[in-house]
């Protein structure tokens, strides 16, 4: 390859990866913490070996959901969370009570506070910096994906030039046959291009979205690409190369179990390995048990210890008892359409806890990528076929083998985890492998119908398509309930002073308040009020806002949670304000008199019993608030 092109190459693989880099960044600044497939356990585990400086035990749940995972990528982010004190290297969401999986009211499985806005601090800002070290795997799959195509091209290349020339290829010229051509010529290469596979990763919205969390999933599919890479090459010493594999092995197994997946991959590159070597056979199984020792020089302390605490190697039994989903009726064909649909749109973009679905034509748009890819791949194999070159497909083994054990697994996994099994990001550790297949299909449609397709206009909407989607998919579903602690100072109204709460709790304060609306019989009037969380809350509390007459007679009221539900008291942490709006109908025939406003909270679920209030000095002035006295 000349230094020229080799140059133009890079350049294009600089301009990829920084728009990768990019966009992930945008999908994880946008994302609200936590809101991604147990992305809290994922960041209590870094957090845990920040704090204690140890493995978690599962036996008594340290680190609920993620615990039992291996702890490469977790450690590989302790740093984002070093530099805190101690005391603050933890931080715990607060649960959305109307989130489900499927079927609730709210997205967002954890309510998000004022601590989480702009200007990150503390934990908060630790845990965005877990985030980047996730997007900074994703530049190592990304690019292992554009390596791993470059040189599939250039093996197959290779291969080209050896292969022999047939009796078609030499027939002689006569009557009823064209003169002569290059035989070489009839040779098709099997196209891939690199910039395409590579970019078929990098603008996945999925793949952005799951590598903008705190997540072992990114490290996981950037060892898998850099495998793969090492299984198409094929290049170096026989002992450096073995070494190679198995240190790639090792640290996938000590990322996550499913990276079980490469085992079959690498045999395969071993086996090809020693095609033309003297004794193949002994030579393969050297190799191998060669990979595999190192492999477990690097993960088998792991292993072993989970075989010591949990008598279980995988740690499966803690696993189950953790994971304990609805069962996947294999026998079902209904349950298979509906979870082949979840995974296969889960695969490009099904955000969230898995409940945040883009517009039916994003998922479309892949589905016509993914037909064309399809077609171009029949028209290769039957090109193949038909001039007997077989041995193009050799070099591909490593890659389809990647895919079926990565399908295979995924499999096994519905069996042993239920329906949570059916998601796209399950089939990461195999993206590269997925992408070069794609991007193979691809680029055969184009040689096929290159004047028919504008071939660049697909490239130019999934960038576009990516770029879009956190801000017109994504932030729509998180509104904001919430305010900055900077927007509570410019609130205005009147300003007020209660602290609502138990005794013995820090309760919450009343700063601020006003009225909006003409308070005439008959009118709407709006009580907007300003709290000021002073810890968590213990119960989902209500608000009642009272309009009373001069004899103490409610005449008009409103009993309801803050912001109509979306953003109930319970979920109230230290430091959130909060902007909540009550209505209140004014009586037709409500006379003139001496009226007073009364805000206070209750407990409108259960035993309706009211918090107390206490001012500046804390003293106890009652169960309720007078804001105002009108006429």
């Amino acid at each position: 390859m000349n230094n020229s092109k080799l140059k133009t190459q890079n350049r294009e693989l600089f301009v990829l990866l920084a728009l990768y880099v990019a966009l992930a960044a945008t999908y994880s600044f946008i994302t609200p913490l936590g809101e991604g497939p147990d992305e809290p356990g994922h960041a209590a585990f870094v957090f845990f070996l920040a704090r204690e400086g140890r493995l978690p035990d599962q036996r008594i749940n340290e680190v609920p959901g993620e615990g039992h995972q291996p702890p490469l990528a977790y450690t590989l982010a302790v740093p984002a969370a070093l530099w805190l004190p101690r005391e603050e290297r933890v931080f715990e969401l607060a649960g959305n009570p109307r989130f489900m999986w499927a079927g609730g009211d709210q997205v967002n499985a954890a309510a998000h506070g004022t601590r989480e806005l702009w200007p990150w601090r503390g934990p908060v800002l630790a845990w965005h910096l877990m985030r980047l070290f996730s997007v900074a795997c994703g530049v190592v799959t990304v690019a292992m994906t554009y390596l791993a195509a470059r040189d599939l091209r250039l093996t197959i290349d290779d291969l080209r030039g050896d292969l022999r020339l047939t009796i078609d290829d030499l027939r002689l010229p006569n009557n009823d046959s064209e003169p002569i051509q290059n035989p070489k010529s009839k040779i098709q290469n099997p196209f891939v291009n690199p910039l395409l596979a590579a970019a078929l990763v990098a603008f996945n919205p999925q793949f952005l979205f799951v590598n903008g969390l705190a997540s072992n999933d990114a490290l996981l599919a950037a060892l898998c690409a850099a495998a793969l890479w090492l299984c198409v090459r094929g290049q170096g010493s026989g002992v450096a190369y073995v070494g190679a594999l198995g240190g790639v092995l090792g640290l996938a197994l000590l990322t996550k179990t499913s990276a079980l997946v490469l085992v079959p991959m690498l045999l395969v590159a071993l086996m090809l390995r020693q095609r033309g070597s003297t004794g193949p056979f002994r030579a393969f199984c050297r190799s191998a048990i060669g990979m595999l020792g190192v492999a477990t020089l690097i993960c088998g302390w792991w292993y072993a210890r989970n075989w010591q605490l949990y008598g279980d190697p995988l740690g499966l039994g803690m696993f189950q008892g953790e994971f304990a989903t609805q069962p996947f009726d294999f026998a079902n064909l209904n349950a298979w359409g509906g979870a082949l649909r979840q995974l296969h749109d889960s695969f490009w973009a099904r955000f969230g806890w898995m409940n945040v679905a883009p517009p039916v034509w994003v998922i479309w748009f892949f589905g016509i990528i993914e037909i064309a890819a399809l077609l171009g791949l029949v028209l290769a194999g039957v090109q193949l076929r038909r001039t007997r070159h077989t041995k193009h497909l050799t070099p591909w083994l490593p890659v389809l083998v990647l895919i079926v054990a990565t399908a295979a697994f995924l499999l096994a996994f519905a069996r042993t985890a239920g329906l949570v099994a059916w998601q796209g990001r399950l089939l990461f550790p195999a993206i590269s492998a997925i992408a070069m297949l794609l991007a193979q299909g691809l680029g055969k449609m184009k040689e096929s119908f290159s004047r028919l397709l504008l071939y660049q206009i697909p490239g130019i909407a999934l960038i576009a398509l990516a770029a879009w989607l956190p801000f017109g998919v994504i932030r729509p579903a998180y509104p904001v309930e919430v305010l900055s602690g900077q927007a509570a100072e410019r609130w205005g109204g009147t300003a007020v002073y209660g602290r609502f709460g138990l005794p013995g709790d820090p309760g919450a304060e009343l700063r601020a308040y006003t009225v909006v609306g003409a308070t005439q019989p008959g009118e709407r009037v709006e009580v907007r009020l300003l709290w000021h969380a002073l810890g968590r809350q213990n119960r989902n509390w209500l608000v009642f806002v009272h309009l009373a007459d001069g004899d103490g007679q409610i005449v008009a009221e409103s009993n309801n949670e803050p912001r109509n539900g979306a953003y109930p008291l319970g979920v109230w942490v230290e430091g959130d304000w909060i902007e909540d709006t009550h209505s209140l109908e004014l009586p037709t025939n409500l006379p003139a008199g001496r009226y007073q406003l009364r805000v206070g909270l209750f407990d409108g679920l259960g035993t309706q019993e009211r918090t107390g209030v206490w001012n500046a000095d804390g003293e106890l002035v009652g169960d309720y608030l007078e804001l105002l006295a009108t006429r």
